[in-house]
């Protein structure tokens, strides 16, 4: 005679599979509830560094052409982000600096601009610099 009150293998199982499911889907959603403001940084990073690599590419055509541009908010789907470009002539030697002049770099001997890029959004910002050199 054999005794049937007890939980099977297989049963054993299932149960910890659908837990394992049903855990996992919750872990998932918890995650998802801090990671908006990585996802802003990341985001924001992505528009400079598009910004930056127009940049970069306008310089190879005409250097004298990079220039600055005012603090304005970006077209949708990015309509939550401003970009604000700040473009300062330097001497090769104090490119690790923070001193420079802008635009005036066009009738000297300059052949070096520091480019600043700053996107802002509600509760943060981040800033990524450059060197374009005419070389």
């Amino acid at each position: 005679m054999r005794n049937n009150d007890g939980f099977t293998l297989i049963e054993t199982l299932m149960v910890i599979v659908l837990l394992g499911i049903m855990g996992t889907g919750l872990v998932m959603y918890f995650v998802g509830l801090g990671s908006s403001s990585q996802a802003l940084v990341i985001e924001g990073a992505s528009l400079a560094q598009e910004k930056m690599e127009d940049i970069k590419a306008q310089g190879k055509t005409s250097f004298s052409a990079v220039a600055s541009e005012a603090s304005a908010p970006l077209p949708a789907p990015y309509d939550r982000f401003t970009r604000s470009v700040e473009v300062f002539c330097v001497n090769e030697a104090d490119l690790d600096t923070q001193s420079g002049t802008m635009p005036g770099c066009a009738d000297s001997d300059i052949r070096a601009k520091r480019v600043n890029i700053t996107v802002s959004w509600t509760g943060g910002s981040a800033a990524f610099t450059t060197v374009i050199t005419d070389h």
